[in-house]
């Protein structure tokens, strides 16, 4: 099996554009292949969650299993999630709009907090901190697309 690439690569490198798409389910295999890692109830957990990420299906409720999950058992397998969390953040985005016939915005998640009301929280803050006013926000949790091969040949001859 090839190593992921966000394990081997700093973490602020990882992007959508150079992540390994599938470095969040290995991690998850790897959970699932230790003897005595996970309960029963975790093992479901766990394959209702990679097959959520593996069929980029319904992000929110991926990000509901994973903050289940990361309560459960980051304090036995910190580095696990924290891998785990790091593809989530470079992966989701969350859709904001001030209200329903408003332009929407793309607003980085960050994975701070246990709770997937706490993490809608600071994306309806940072949606804020861009000087809009929420009349009836709505926010929807999304995997980003990846970028193209051209867009990707674009923003490299920008840097360079």
């Amino acid at each position: 099996m090839k190593q992921s690439d966000c394990s081997t690569s700093k973490v602020s490198e990882c992007t959508p554009v150079t992540c390994h798409w599938r470095c969040a389910v290995e991690v998850i295999d790897e959970l699932l292949c230790q003897r005595g890692a996970a309960t029963g109830e975790e093992t479901d957990l766990l394959l209702e969650l990679r097959w959520k990420l593996r069929h980029r299906e319904e992000p929110e409720g991926a990000l509901r299993l994973f903050c289940d999950l990361r309560i459960r058992m980051e304090g036995r397998h910190y580095l696990s999630f924290f891998r785990i969390r790091r593809w989530l953040e470079h992966n989701l985005i969350a859709d904001v709009r001030i209200c329903p016939a408003a332009e929407s915005h793309e607003i980085l998640v960050q994975l701070d907090h246990y709770c997937v009301e706490a993490v809608r929280r600071v994306c309806l803050c940072a949606a804020l901190g861009r000087g809009a006013v929420m009349i009836a926000p709505r926010l929807r949790f999304e995997y980003r697309k990846p970028a193209s091969v051209e867009t990707v040949r674009e923003f490299a001859a920008v840097v360079s």
